[in-house]
């Protein structure tokens, strides 16, 4: 992972882990938009299509309008969802631990601490779902008592928290060595 760069990174610093969300959150994106977006839609299709027979096509071309807006919206909606899941990230080097964290569109917080202010990791899953597909919450406490990670749906989460344990020691190990 060495060979990855990001914005801010330090000479020297390596990527020892990227963690992301899991796929299940593009599968719950895609359940949102099927659910307010085309299931609604095949109704006024269906509405629409029977007011063409019935008028002189003004009608079908003014609701044919409202369709495609609201087709437009709920795709703008579910974009929006689904890149405020893709776009956060928790990146691991061998110094520091740093949080991209997408919040709103416009909004996003970037976080980051030293891997020896790391005090303790732990991986939840919670569920038969999470259990079977192995994803859950990443939490990484900090010595601070106010800068607490906290990542939910990512990807494997007891492997991921072992990881960065086994990082943090090694950084420590490291540290005491010099």
């Amino acid at each position: 992972m060495s060979s990855k760069r990001f914005p801010g990174q330090k000479d020297g610093e390596n990527i020892q882990l990227l963690i992301r969300k899991h796929w299940i959150t593009d599968v719950k994106s895609a359940s949102i938009l099927l659910l307010i977006g085309v299931i609604p839609c095949l109704g006024g299709l269906l509405v629409l299509t029977t007011l063409w027979e019935q008028t002189n096509g003004q009608v079908f071309w003014g609701g044919m309008m409202l369709f495609l807006a609201y087709i437009l919206f709920i795709s703008l909606i579910t974009y929006v969802h689904w890149l405020n899941d893709e776009l956060d990230i928790i990146v691991i080097t061998d110094h520091r631990v740093i949080s991209h964290e997408q919040i709103d569109l416009f909004h996003r917080q970037i976080s980051e601490t030293s891997l020896s202010q790391i005090e303790d990791v732990k991986g939840v899953e919670k569920g038969m779902m999470q259990s079977l597909l192995h994803f859950g919450t990443l939490e990484i406490m900090t010595a601070s008592n106010d800068v607490f990670f906290i990542m939910k749906y990512v990807d494997h989460p007891y492997e991921n928290a072992r990881h960065l344990l086994d990082l943090r020691q090694e950084s420590i190990t490291k540290s005491h060595a010099r």
